[in-house]
């Protein structure tokens, strides 16, 4: 039972099934290491368009930005070539990587020092910090790319991998740090733009490891342990800052998400509001501003002695009253905040706005049904009349409904207006009537009531 269990798991997650030739994968890799000629003018190119997107705040121009990046080449390169034993891979990838990030952060802070605009909106001031989330994904993403990239077809993982790993923003977010003095932007982006490289490079040298690839032939056994050791001690020497600091990432978002709960539900009281809260997790630090109803201070020795319960033994807890009280710091907290509602908002507005288009186009669609049984929808019966008659511009279909004095069963006739560029005359549209009725298969009566765009003619002066 347990063998065929065994079995039944191998044959599901085999990954050699639909494996690319190892020459054609090595190929492929090769292809997307150097940048020059056409790969550092798309760069080049991909890194305007992501300035351009951070600017005016797009994410849509943001991810067409990162669909065209070149940028995860040299980082699947490092980490192929360090799971095949091959340093020339590994320093043509960690060259060109070099080469990349100095040409991206150059060409984005000359953009960011030219443009108007200088103020930075939410899509920028999410770059600025990394969180646990973007080490899993570059972890993750970069297993995805690096199984995709081994298959025969490749299908739409790469792109797909190109939008979650998301290098391109950041560099660009130093870029602008870098043109602004903004050195905390500059440091936190780029601070992102390494975890994404390193965790990328990890993941593929681990999904290299388990597949069956050739490894490079050494010329002596001595040789070939000298270059394991210098691999591994690189691989490591790499990783291990990596990991260390994806702990402090996740032991920084927990105090956060604690402290966060904590101002929640023992400060914001009724009557009593948060204005702001600065939560920091290196120094282990609150500090929150209220309005309204003042505190007592038996209530904040309440709140402080409640610290524990939420995993903050030992944090530093400042609370100031009033908006006398407010400070540099305040404003920018508030500035961030505002920021991030409005961009929340314009999410859900934009959400609502989809759905509440696609159920009127069906309303419209259903209308034009009821409206004109026999005939097609209003846009196709447009293009067939514009066939036979271009001066017709539009045409909507309505249902007409006629009550009968002698009988329980209402009449019903389709009415077919039409706008013209100058009038029809009245032979066509004799002609044009009685094509809609056969159209219509003669079920219903059709009405056509037909206006002119043309200026009805004045009367001569005498």
């Amino acid at each position: 039972m347990l063998a065929t269990f065994w079995r039944f798991l191998r044959t599901r997650f085999l990954l050699t099934d639909d494996m690319a030739d190892p020459a054609e994968i090595r190929a492929d890799v090769e292809a997307g290491i150097p940048f020059q000629g056409t790969n550092l003018w798309v760069l080049i190119f991909a890194i305007l368009v992501a300035s351009v997107g951070l600017n005016v705040n797009s994410t849509a121009v943001i991810i067409g930005a990162m669909l065209i990046s070149p940028l995860m080449g040299p980082i699947v390169g490092i980490g192929y070539g360090a799971a095949t034993m091959e340093l020339g891979l590994i320093r043509r990838g960690a060259k060109s990587l070099l080469t990349a990030t100095v040409i991206s952060l150059a060409v984005s802070a000359i953009y960011f020092r030219l443009t108007p605009l200088t103020d930075a909106g939410s899509e920028l001031l999410a770059r600025t910090q990394p969180t646990t989330w973007d080490v899993l994904i570059a972890l993750f993403g970069g297993a995805a790319g690096a199984v995709g990239l081994t298959r025969r077809e490749h299908g739409n993982v790469i792109p797909g991998v190109a939008i979650a790993t998301a290098l391109m923003p950041p560099l660009c977010t130093a870029g602008y740090g870098l043109a602004t003095a903004h050195w905390a932007y500059f440091g936190g982006a780029l601070y992102l733009f390494s975890i994404n490289c390193v965790f990328i490079s990890v993941s593929t040298f681990l999904v290299i490891q388990v597949l069956p690839l050739p490894h490079h032939d050494f010329e002596s056994s001595q040789r070939a342990r000298r270059v394991k050791t210098i691999v591994w001690t690189l691989a490591f020497i790499t990783a291990a800052p990596s990991v260390y600091l994806a702990t402090g990432i996740v032991r920084n978002d927990a105090f956060t998400h604690n402290a966060q709960r904590f101002v929640d539900e023992q400060l914001n009281l009724p009557g009593t509001y948060v204005v702001t809260s600065r939560l920091a997790a290196g120094p282990r630090t609150l500090n929150v501003l209220l309005a309204g109803q003042r505190l007592a201070p038996a209530q904040l020795r309440a709140a402080r002695a409640k610290l524990p319960k939420y995993r903050l033994a030992g944090a530093l807890l400042t609370v100031r009253q009033g908006l006398a009280r407010v400070d540099s710091a305040d404003a920018r907290a508030l500035r961030a905040s505002v920021l991030a509602d409005v961009r929340s908002r314009q999410q859900q507005t934009l959400v609502s706005y989809e759905g509440r288009l696609v159920e009127l186009q069906q309303r419209v669609a259903h209308a034009d049904s009821i409206a004109a049984p026999g005939l097609p929808p209003a846009a196709a019966l447009l293009r067939e009349v514009r066939a036979e008659h271009p001066a017709v511009r539009q045409l909507g279909l309505s249902r007409l409904v006629q009550p009968a004095a002698d009988s329980l069963r209402a009449d019903t006739a389709v009415v077919v207006a039409l706008r013209v560029r100058q009038a029809l005359p009245a032979a066509e549209q004799q002609r044009l009537a009685a094509w809609l009725r056969v159209r219509a298969g003669g079920r219903q009566p059709v009405q056509l009531l037909v206006t002119s765009d043309a200026p009805a003619a004045r009367p001569a002066k005498r």
